[in-house]
């Protein structure tokens, strides 16, 4: 539970849930639970089985909410339900609307939780919108199983709008937010290789349906929707929120909402080994940056560096040519990346190494170099670059000594992964954001650091190799 102590201050599971009261009331929980010698009950949390009811058995007892989650739907992570609730609370408390108060939640699910959440905790009005007729039915169910049909009602989506179908039939309903927990991925293959191969598994089993997961454009393009259909909806709603899923997006909408002009605000919701975004944004005189600032676990500030990338006869000399070179330097490092934005004369990339791989180039071109002129097996070198001692093993030349070489890699000890990083850990050794962008005839790169357990030294050594290599 490395980020519950970041979790919002009001979110009860701050607290981690009693396990062993939990066995002792529900016997459903009792089921799939398990006792050590000390007494201490655990549960499989790669178990889809275990986090429904793990889920169910929460929602009865700490909100008396009696809730079906199909198995072929997504379980809620409620932690994270929870601290979005609760920062909604924080906004309309802002703006002095705590009564009456009328919400949207867009693509509610089957279990329709976060209007359930709402309704039981503070007596909100919710519309949940929902594009899937089983996931309908079923969050149907789920409200009159609770007797909350006064307080929720739903509607079926036919269409491809993310908000605007509400309205066409509502034009002058005004409703205080609505808030949407998008599909993170843009197709199945997307999806698929969303996760690097170099990092652990999720601690918790994966769930979720298709339809719930996947939307044309991925998450980015889904809230970009949501941005310009709020422009001609914003008498309707008085706060616009969604949650984001990957930080390089929130990057991106933020300065969307800058280039329109809009107040806006943003947080963080942190729970277990989870984290995830929010923003919310509005057409009224309200100043929610300053009434809601946003919420980040306590770090230094991650501030970008732009520098000139100039011209070589390698590349293009425009931001599409330079992307290949760029491409072509992080392929060489084995560097994950992924263009996320293309815009005019601007292109962004999320950037991962999960290894040091651009570290004593020097000493691996010398290495290769012995191995050629000695054709020895073994290679014992003194010192590197940095004066490290090392020794190292090279395979006897048989034809393929510059595919071994290149295979070989000697890390700086400053960088290098300990037990814990990153193959006990799900942190990257480097994660950071690039953004290529023209400006008079010039070729920008703006870097900015995000996470990783190399800290900003491994982007600076990163931005270092391209420069050595840009040529």
């Amino acid at each position: 539970m490395a980020l519950n102590k970041y979790m919002h201050p009001r979110n009860i599971y701050k607290t981690p849930p009693d396990f062993e009261k939990l066995a002792s009331i529900y016997p459903e929980f009792s089921a799939i639970s398990n006792a050590d010698v000390t007494g201490k009950v655990t549960i499989n949390f790669k178990d889809p089985l275990a986090l429904r009811v793990l889920t169910k058995c929460l929602l009865k007892s700490d909100f008396n909410l009696d809730v079906d989650i199909p198995e072929s739907r997504l379980v809620p992570t409620l932690p994270l339900r929870l601290n979005y609730i609760l920062w909604l609370e924080d906004l309309l408390n802002a703006i002095q609307r705590t009564n009456d108060v009328k919400g949207i939640d867009i693509g509610t699910g089957a279990c329709a939780i976060y209007p359930l959440l709402a309704a039981v905790r503070n007596k909100w009005h919710m519309l949940g919108t929902e594009s899937d007729p089983e996931s309908l039915s079923k969050a149907e169910e789920n409200i009159q199983k609770n007797s909350l049909q006064e307080l929720i009602k739903l509607r079926k989506n036919d269409t491809k709008s993310v908000i605007a179908h509400v309205f066409t039939t509502e034009e002058n309903e005004v409703y205080d937010f609505c808030m949407c927990n998008p599909p993170f991925y843009s197709n199945l293959q997307e999806l698929c290789e969303s996760r690097s191969p170099a990092r652990l598994p999720p601690k918790n089993g994966f769930t979720g349906s298709p339809q719930e997961l996947i939307t044309e454009g991925g998450e980015l393009e889904f809230c970009r929707k949501l941005i310009q259909e709020s422009k001609q909806h914003k008498d309707n709603v008085l706060l616009f929120t969604t949650m984001i899923g990957h930080k390089y997006n929130l990057n991106v909408l933020i300065q969307d909402l800058k280039c329109e002009g809009m107040g806006f605000t943003h947080t963080e919701f942190c729970q277990g080994r989870v984290t995830r975004w929010a923003i919310a944004w509005t057409y009224k005189d309200y100043d929610l940056y300053n009434l809601v600032p946003p919420r980040d676990k306590p770090r230094k500030k991650n501030t970008s560096t732009m520098f000139i990338l100039p011209e070589i006869p390698s590349c293009k000399y425009s931001t599409e040519g330079v992307l290949e070179k760029i491409k072509e330097i992080l392929n060489n490092l084995s560097i994950i990346y992924k263009v996320f934005d293309k815009r005019g004369n601007t292109i962004s990339l999320d950037v991962i190494a999960n290894s040091n791989t651009w570290s004593n180039q020097r000493r691996k071109r010398r290495l290769m170099k012995n191995e050629t002129i000695t054709k020895k097996p073994k290679i014992n070198l003194e010192a590197d670059d940095s004066g490290n001692t090392d020794s190292v093993s090279i395979s006897a030349i048989n034809g393929d000594h510059q595919e071994k070489a290149d295979k070989t890699t000697c890390l700086d000890k400053s960088l290098t992964p300990t037990k814990e990083d990153p193959k006990e850990s799900d942190q990257p050794l480097v994660h950071a954001f690039f953004k290529l962008l023209k400006k008079e005839q010039e070729v920008f790169l703006e870097i900015e650091f995000l996470d990783g357990s190399a800290g900003k030294e491994g982007l600076h050594q990163i931005v270092q190799y391209i420069k050595n290599n840009w040529k």
